[in-house]
């Protein structure tokens, strides 16, 4: 019976996941967990579930439109599923549409009974062309030693300020310093001349004439 169908779906309800079914603006309507980011015209993961939590007949039409401030009539493909045990399974719910750059689509879930219910889930997901992408900023680190090091500086991509990479200059690479001729000390004795006899003789002893024979 009806009722007993009821019962089943609430003790399937209470025994699932937290995080698998998510509820509505009805109380009497809950739907399966949707991605917050999707490619457009994508498969979803896993089917799209729409749990009814009063009476209705088996082969009640349940639908499912998307919209925003942008795009109010967001297009939805193989949008209807029919109630079987009080639950509507999608078989391949698409979102065709896009939500726009910073924008989600609203869920309204519509069950054709007597009484009609309408149920809405506000800002349930984000449709764009490439749907979610990595990070702009996260650049992959490159390996170590991919690169040489820069001569006589710390490798960049050592941490510790004790790796420090020597330089060895090979033989020939660095100009060989000249000193200039006057710098050069003068080793040889220079030959004492005339003025300096007369500089370490007395006053009183006539000077001395060096002769070379």
């Amino acid at each position: 019976s009806r009722m007993d169908h009821l019962q089943q779906v609430r003790l399937a309800l209470r025994e699932a996941p937290h995080a698998r079914y998510i509820p509505t603006a009805s109380p009497y309507i809950v739907c399966s967990q949707l991605p917050s980011h999707w490619r457009c015209n994508k498969s979803l993961p896993d089917p799209f579930t729409v749990l009814v939590l009063l009476p209705v007949p088996d082969g009640t039409q349940v639908s499912v439109s998307a919209g925003n401030d942008d795009n109010s009539h967001g297009e939805v493909r193989n949008a209807t599923a029919v109630v079987r045990k009080q639950t509507a399974k999608f078989s391949d719910l698409r979102f065709v549409g896009k939500s726009g750059r910073g924008k989600n689509f609203h869920l309204t879930i519509t069950v054709h009974a007597s009484p009609m219910h309408v149920a809405v889930v506000n800002r349930v997901i984000k449709v764009t062309v490439d749907g979610p992408r990595d990070a702009r900023h996260k650049k992959d680190t490159p390996p170590l030693h991919s690169f040489p090091p820069r001569i006589g500086l710390p490798h960049p991509l050592l941490t510790s300020p004790t790796h420090f990479i020597p330089f060895y200059p090979p033989f020939g690479a660095l100009p060989i310093p000249v000193l200039p001729f006057n710098s050069i000390p003068q080793t040889r004795k220079r030959r004492s001349s005339t003025s300096d006899y007369q500089s370490q003789s007395s006053p009183d002893t006539p000077p001395k004439i060096w002769r070379p024979f």
